[in-house]
């Protein structure tokens, strides 16, 4: 699943009864991911409130990761998540299977880093403990509908449809929150929409129906349940705890994901090795690697550069599902997957202009 990046106002870190709930994409930026939000690091602003207050300021496990260019991490964690897709296809599993193997090896490396970081950091309240595993309740079922669309539709079709959730979160945030869509968004809705029914083949089958419609659905979906998971975490707070909270989320995952995936297919728990390195592979990869990378970057990258290097998903997907898996796109859906990328885009760079005047 990267988390928010650092902010300087205080106003967001004051006491729970004192506390301005901002729009959810000020606190977490809205972008192209199919990884967990979670940053590993303690903003800024939250770091000054606690040594004022003459407390401990928890500390980062990964904090190492800072001596490199944050732009790199980044585009070497969304190439890690960007192979998600494609390692899911090439596991030779269904998507059950996939999904339980995906969640259950990375919960190995996630139970370590959780022990080390309690070591640092004392325990987690128990309440912040049941907020990320209900995000991974979301979560789980993101991934149990959009695995599934990956199989019908191919890893990279499916993968750029399921960044629909780029408008989904805010369009949520204003039924369930009232909060205001911002102009950007509400523009990038129709050509988001196009891209779509581009990409489901609906306009050159005559019909909206047949297999790749099927996945693209799902993949979208999946976009609706991403945008619970996004609502729940960004009104998290940081305690330190970051892999612990990646953990619990992903512990839920596991299981919800595997119930939602398997009537396209129970679940093999005894893969041949050939496919269980694969499903290791993407374990580590996309689970692991990639939030480490990209969750503890983004915090050090501006609001424009770090969203537009996680474009690179998306595209990878796209470009290694033709080239390693031998997808067919038509013309109609490159249209499509070059709208989508594009809306994407459009609304990353506006939102971070709109975020940073509000500071």
């Amino acid at each position: 699943m990267v988390e928010q990046p650092e902010r300087s106002d205080r106003s967001h870190w004051a006491k729970p009864n004192e506390r301005q709930v901002e729009p959810v994409s000020d606190v977490l930026p809205v972008v192209p991911t199919t990884t967990m939000l979670l940053t590993t690091a303690i903003p800024a602003a939250e770091r000054r409130r606690l040594r004022a207050a003459g407390k401990r300021v928890p500390k980062d496990l990964f904090a190492f990761l800072t001596k490199l260019d944050a732009r790199l991490v980044v585009v070497l964690g969304s190439l890690a998540v960007g192979m998600g897709p494609l390692l899911t296809k090439m596991s030779g599993e269904n998507a059950a299977t996939t999904i339980f193997f995906r969640f259950s090896i990375a919960l190995i490396p996630l139970a370590i880093f959780a022990v080390l970081e309690w070591r640092l950091n004392g325990r987690m309240r128990w309440k912040g403990m049941a907020m990320h595993l209900l995000a991974g309740v979301f979560f789980g079922l993101d991934v149990g509908l959009f695995i599934p669309g990956v199989y019908l539709a191919g890893a990279g079709i499916a993968t750029v449809a399921g960044n629909l959730q780029v408008i989904i979160v805010p369009l949520m945030a204003l039924l369930f929150f009232r909060e205001r869509m911002a102009r950007p968004f509400v523009i990038a809705i129709p050509f988001m929409l196009a891209g779509v029914v581009l990409l489901s083949g609906a306009l050159e089958q005559g019909s909206f129906s047949g297999q790749v419609f099927l996945g693209v659905m799902l993949a979208v979906a999946g976009g609706f349940a991403y945008a619970g998971y996004v609502m729940v975490i960004a009104r998290a707070r940081p305690t330190g705890h970051a892999c612990t909270q990646v953990f619990l989320s992903t512990t839920s995952a596991m299981v919800v994901g595997t119930l939602v995936a398997t009537p396209f297919g129970t679940p093999n728990f005894t893969p041949p090795l050939e496919h269980l390195l694969v499903l290791i592979a993407l374990a580590l990869l996309a689970q692991v690697v990639g939030w480490i990378a990209t969750s503890s970057a983004l915090p050090r990258v501006d609001g424009t550069t770090g969203p537009m290097l996680l474009l690179i998903q998306p595209l990878v997907a796209v470009v290694g599902g033709v080239v390693f898996l031998a997808e067919q796109i038509t013309v109609l859906q490159w249209l499509g997957i070059a709208i989508v990328i594009a809306a994407i885009g459009f609304t990353t760079v506006a939102n971070a202009r709109r975020a940073a005047a509000n500071r």
